[in-house]
């Protein structure tokens, strides 16, 4: 049974990669992006190591806790896409018994598993501070390996008839993101604190210590114990990690057999309502009608609600950065800086636009079916976007002036944001007439393959982002010079209202007629299931 859940795990994935190139590409890229966050840590361990071996184990001890709560919190995000759910196998006549250790093992060979027992054998540069150490930290490579992946298993079983509801899985999905959003100014708070606490130092070793006593992070308190040549403690923490072990493994096999006989179905968003008072303010055109659908979507979805969610949170993320770090004083010159911050929500503008047919997945072939010329198609997802985009761009840019003290930055600041934000809107609604990109499947996890777009997407990134910062540089470069003189700023607007404009009639032309001739070829793009 153990080899063949591994064998199916394994198959499943040859034949998405046989399916669709792009995902050939995009697992190359993320496969060399996993490596290299792997060289860093080797490196930061060898250099903790020989510089400072007592801190080692104090980082070896916190960096194993994230890397078990990850695996646990990620449970939550990436249930909904998980190929050997129990539900699969209820009408077999297997058991919980006979089904959990190949779900386990096939859960440590995934890539994510192969991932993290590559970074449990480097950490083995760190626990090289002492033989027995060494010798420690190799026989738990396998506990805590088991650890996560039943963790995981047993967290997401608990949570799975919550997570089964439409708006629990829109919830975690949202905090989520927010949270990885998030996770450089959480980092920055630690760092503030413990240098404010004056011995960072005691404060992490204090910090490993505790965790070193939890079900979280016991064993890896286990080698760390043995470094500190205190075999006793060694010895309650490896007791700790064991039952805990146990709890997990006879905890995941009841779970398991509860749903085998009782399985859990997700269920839908309930009942769709009329947009009111927005359905009315639209045109009774093709392209009113698109950009109310894509409102609906922007509301209703959670994949795009991630989208309008970011946009608000990620400029707030970096102001929040620049005042912690005490940039914003003029004695620094980064003040009048915060005022050009909303302006990052370009690069979201022009990714969102570019994915908004991914989306739809096979509904786009209505378009197709009903005779929707590719031009009403762009400026109806241009539509829509700006009418929740224009507003939230108006608001960040007036906090980040009373933020900065700089009110008479405003007209700056809106001509960087709705300018570079036009333009690149504008290059997303042509970039992704023929780099549609790949979004998950309508109630699949919004986090699961395809969730930021895949090789097309970033591509297309490639594409946009010059021609952002070529056409929206008038508005910027104005929109810097009224640092100095104020008066600039409303040239700044002027640039970015006008050239913005031109640049979403072009993009909405230009798109269109690219789709008109690949309609087909988008169609099979888009709702490809591979």
């Amino acid at each position: 049974m153990v080899a063949l859940l591994v064998s199916l795990r394994w198959r499943q994935l040859g034949h998405q990669l046989a399916r669709n190139p792009w995902m050939i590409v995009t697992l190359i890229i993320t496969g060399m992006m996993a490596l290299g966050f792997l060289a860093l840590l080797a490196v930061g361990l060898v250099a903790t190591r020989f510089a400072a071996p007592d801190a080692a184990v104090t980082v070896l001890v916190i960096t194993g806790a994230v890397i078990t709560g990850g695996w646990w919190i990620g449970s939550l995000l990436v249930s909904a896409d998980d190929s050997l759910a129990a539900e699969r196998f209820s009408l077999l006549p297997v058991t919980a018994r006979q089904l959990l250790p190949g779900m386990v093992i096939a859960g440590a060979t995934t890539i994510g598993g192969l991932a993290t027992t590559l970074a449990l054998l480097l950490m083995l540069l760190g626990w090289s501070v002492s033989a027995f150490a060494l010798a420690a930290g190799v026989l738990i490579i396998p506990l805590a390996l088991a650890t996560c992946v039943l963790g995981a298993r047993v967290l997401s079983g608990l949570l799975a008839r919550w997570l089964a509801r439409r708006r629990s899985r829109d919830l975690v999905m949202t905090i989520g993101v927010l949270l990885a959003a998030s996770s450089g100014l959480l980092i920055n708070l630690v760092l503030t604190a413990a240098r404010e606490i004056g011995d960072g130092g005691a404060a992490f070793a204090g910090v490993a210590d505790v965790l070193g006593w939890t079900p979280l992070a016991a064993s890896f308190g286990v080698p760390a114990s043995v470094a500190a040549g205190d075999i006793g403690a060694a010895g309650l923490r490896l007791l700790i990690a064991l039952v805990t072990l146990a709890a997990l493994w006879f905890a995941a096999r009841a779970l398991l057999a509860a749903r085998l006989v009782a399985p859990i179905q997700s269920s839908g968003g309930g009942r769709v309502r009329s947009g009111g008072f927005i359905d009315r303010m639209l045109p009774a055109t093709a392209v009113g009608a698109i950009a109310a659908r894509s409102l609906r979507y922007f509301r209703r979805d959670p994949r795009q609600v991630v989208n309008v969610v970011m946009m608000l949170f990620l400029p707030a993320i970096l102001i929040g950065v620049i005042f912690m770090n005490g940039m914003q004083e003029e004695s620094i010159g980064f003040g009048p800086v915060v005022t050009l911050v909303p302006a990052i929500d370009a690069l979201l503008a022009g990714t969102i636009i570019q994915m908004a047919i991914a989306y739809d997945n096979d509904a786009v072939a209505l378009h197709i079916h009903t005779g929707v010329r590719g031009s009403a198609d762009r400026y109806g997802r241009l539509l829509g976007f700006g009418i929740i985009a224009v507003p939230l761009l108006l608001v960040l840019c007036v906090a980040s002036c009373i933020l900065a003290g700089r009110l008479d930055l405003l007209p700056g600041s809106l001509g960087a944001a709705l300018g570079l934000g036009a333009v690149s809107a504008g290059a997303g609604a042509w970039a992704g007439s023929f780099l549609p990109g790949r979004a998950p499947a309508p109630e699949a996890n919004p986090f699961g393959r395809g969730s930021s777009g895949g090789v097309q997407s970033l591509i297309a990134m490639a594409v946009m982002s010059p021609i952002t910062l070529i056409l929206g540089a008038p508005a910027l470069g104005f929109a810097i010079a009224a640092f100095w003189t104020p008066s600039l700023g409303w040239v700044s607007l002027g640039c970015g209202l006008v050239i913005g404009a031109a640049a979403i009639w072009g993009g909405g032309v230009l798109g269109g007629r690219v789709l008109e001739r690949r309609w087909p070829q988008v169609l099979a793009e888009v709702s490809s299931e591979a």
